[in-house]
């Protein structure tokens, strides 16, 4: 399965205690970031990778992904896994749900082979994922693999803590990546501007151009762009690109895109090409343009 590390691990700490004190600086992961070895983790860190995973499957196939987890602590860590629902809801924020409950789920696909594992000190642990394609599957789904990371507690403390009704410690850190899968066949693909809007150019703000965005097929698209600025004459006075969107199934979101350059009175065009890659389909583009006046 191809790797994509882009996607920034987020990390829970709870800490609820009076009779011990664990520190561990929770490290955000990245490509930049991440390592499988605990002597480049950075100080009393801890670490999952891969980040994020963006690949596509076939229907009714099985795969498998190891995950590792990097210990730079000098703790013994007891690892446990679980999965998660993620999608977007209508304002574009991130919503999170049981395995099954929300759109276009994969977390029913996902088993890992252990249920939990130890990490010793300074050392790094790895557990396998098995996942299912089901055969009816088409487009892309989503899993959010979740990792609770705790300290492995001495038997003398799990004694008093045991023991004890003045006093109870919860201690631990919650990693989440991501994994994206789009079949191979079935995937369908269908983005549009539904709109389009320019701001010209004045003597204190740029040019801004915002395109409303739509994806009505069932699999998700990583869009790009690129725009150029023509005068009456048709003439090339400007250039700029627009920065990568993904767009979820049924996502609706806006791109955006500035230009510093100046331009003189008159009326322009600008000429607007997005494109995305389709699984199974090739590269595709799609074009708009609009007119405006600089006064």
């Amino acid at each position: 399965m191809r790797l994509v590390h882009s996607i920034v691990i987020k990390a829970r700490f709870v800490v609820i205690s009076t009779l011990l004190v664990f520190t561990l600086a929770a490290a955000s992961v990245s490509s930049q970031t991440a390592t499988t070895d605990p002597q480049k983790a950075g100080p009393a860190s801890v670490a999952i990778t891969p980040a994020s995973i963006d690949t596509k499957v076939k229907p009714g196939a099985s795969y498998h992904q190891i995950f590792s987890v990097v210990n730079s602590t000098n703790e013994r860590l007891m690892v446990s896994m679980s999965a998660e629902d993620v999608w977007i809801d209508e304002q574009n924020k991130r919503i999170d749900g049981r395995p099954g409950t929300l759109p276009r789920s994969a977390s029913t696909w996902m088993q890992f082979t252990a249920s939990e594992f130890v990490v010793e000190p300074l050392s790094t642990g790895k557990v396998k994922a098995m996942i299912t394609v089901p055969m009816d599957a088409a487009g892309s789904f989503y899993t959010v693999p979740v990792f609770h990371v705790a300290p492995l507690l001495k038997p003398v403390i799990q004694n008093i803590l045991a023991n004890t009704t003045t006093a109870r410690a919860s201690i631990g850190l919650k990693f989440k990546a991501i994994m994206m899968l789009t079949t191979e066949t079935g995937s369908e693909y269908n983005v549009e501007i539904m709109a389009a809007k320019i701001t010209p150019p004045s003597a204190s703000s740029e040019l801004v151009l915002t395109l409303d965005m739509r994806n009505r097929g069932n699999a998700h698209a990583k869009v790009r762009g690129a725009f150029a600025i023509l005068d009456a004459a048709g003439k090339l006075v400007g250039r700029g690109t627009i920065d990568e969107k993904k767009l979820l199934p049924t996502q609706r979101k806006a791109m955006m895109a500035k230009w510093s350059g100046e331009l003189e009175p008159g009326d322009y065009t600008a000429v607007v090409t997005l494109s995305y890659d389709r699984v199974g389909a090739g590269h595709t583009s799609i074009a708009h343009e609009m007119s405006f006046t600089v006064n």
